[in-house]
């Protein structure tokens, strides 16, 4: 009778042992995220860091602004909102790692609530999509990727 017990206690020890090293030996984190999901109007984009950084070459630097404050890329939507809407204003500072960063868009480091006169001009910071459009377009027309009218659902899912 104790015999029929002993393969479901050899396959429970290796499952044990299989789920505990998945713990004790993770991956290490990736520097970027693999895919990034983009839901928007004209249909959800993902977009894949490994194609566009290992595949074709590009660089961080070259999507990314760099030398804004931090040491890591911030996600597009830190800057460029889907919208500059009061919720926008109250909160993008928490989306940043240093008040260098601030320095980008402002004079000076915010202190506190500003003036409609001391705030940065929007009309000159592209919101999220035309952010997106005018780098992803721009480098897909310069380097033979999908561009043109006829082209959008290679990136946009219907």
């Amino acid at each position: 009778m104790k015999n029929r017990y002993t393969p479901l206690t050899l396959i429970v020890a290796v499952l044990v042992i299989a789920a505990a090293s998945g713990f004790l030996f993770a991956p290490p984190a990736q520097e970027s995220p693999v895919r990034v999901v983009m839901d928007n109007s004209g249909g959800r984009v993902i977009f894949s860091h490994a194609k566009h950084a290992e595949d074709l070459g590009y660089d961080c630097a070259d999507c990314h602004h760099d030398n804004i404050g931090q040491d890591k890329p911030l996600a597009c939507a830190t800057c460029h909102p889907v919208a500059f809407d009061k919720k926008f204003r109250s909160e993008h500072q928490k989306n940043f790692p240093d008040k260098k960063a601030c320095l980008r868009c402002h004079d000076e480091v915010p202190t506190g609530p500003l003036a409609k006169e001391d705030r940065p001009d929007t009309e000159n910071i592209p919101l999220l999509s035309d952010a997106f459009h005018k780098q992803c377009m721009g480098c897909h027309e310069q380097d033979g990727g999908p561009y043109g009218a006829d082209s959008c659902y290679k990136c946009h899912a219907r």
